[in-house]
């Protein structure tokens, strides 16, 4: 992607960013097939998510389907114009966001120019920790590298997604996308584990934490799988740094202390660069 001119390299997401303006161009790169994840954009299911679309068109980027997506957002009380540019493989989607002040036109029709210069490459190695200012060390656990995704990355036990062992544990690291100063942040780490996609049985402890210097909250608790029923332990740490956040999440169908333990343990090198 070639950024409009003015726009420099995010500093707190995978994309550009125009600091003036507040205008950005956002990069997410998910897993999972583009032909079951496009069906989710529709003007409704769009809506509830509080973006009103004028339009979606059908698109083609380098001979992949694309989707391109016209529409308003409104965000602290003032009216974004948003663009989503969305193609893909049955591997992987990419979802780039273009956001501008509504009455940015110049701004607006810049970015729409830059977003429909992408060009996809599938056999491009790329580099999946570049881009992150953050590190994390699993060498030392069962864990290994899965995938990356807009500001996460993912370790299972066999670097698949989703697993095909039995042992489903894993790890997600993400950074927030948006500036946020929780009043309280113990408060705020306890709402945010019950927005997992599980059922939070039971919180064994919340406790204060520190790693790398940046102060948190660690919280274990026992839960069931949606899906398959299936009870589950999880462990969630935030870390608040500079008006933003870090969420390391663990989760295993393992019941012993083992797996959790390992993950406490990749946990801790958790480090910002």
């Amino acid at each position: 992607m070639i950024p409009p001119t003015g726009f420099i390299k995010a500093l707190h997401f995978f994309g550009y960013q125009h600091t003036e303006s507040g205008s950005s161009i956002m990069i997410i790169d998910m897993p999972g097939p583009y032909s079951e994840i496009s069906k989710g954009i529709t003007k409704e299911n769009l809506l509830s998510k509080g973006i009103k679309v004028s339009s979606i068109e059908n698109y083609v980027i380098n001979q992949l389907p694309a989707i391109f997506v016209t529409g308003t957002q409104n965000a602290d009380g003032n009216i974004y114009a948003k663009y989503i540019l969305m193609f893909g493989t049955e591997g992987e989607t990419f979802i780039i966001n273009g956001v501008f002040p509504e009455k940015l036109i110049k701004i607006g029709e810049e970015i729409k120019a830059s977003m429909l210069t992408t060009y996809y490459d599938e056999g491009k190695v790329t580099d999946p920790f570049e881009a992150l200012d953050y590190s994390i060390d699993v060498s030392k656990t069962k864990l290994k590298f899965g995938k990356s995704a807009a500001n996460s990355l993912i370790f299972t036990v066999d670097g698949k997604l989703p697993p095909l062992v039995d042992d489903k544990t894993c790890l997600i690291v993400t950074k927030s996308f948006s500036t946020i100063t929780p009043v309280d942040k113990k408060t705020f780490s306890i709402n945010r584990l019950k927005q997992n996609p599980m059922n939070i049985k039971n919180i064994e402890y919340v406790n204060e934490v520190s790693i790398d210097g940046i102060s948190g909250y660690e919280i274990f608790a026992s839960a069931k799988n949606k899906k398959t029923d299936e009870t589950e332990n999880i462990y969630q740490v935030i870390l608040f740094s500079d008006n933003l956040y870090y969420i390391l999440t663990g989760v295993t169908n393992d019941e012993t202390e083992k797996s959790i333990e390992e993950i406490k343990r990749g946990i801790r090198t958790f480090k910002r660069k």
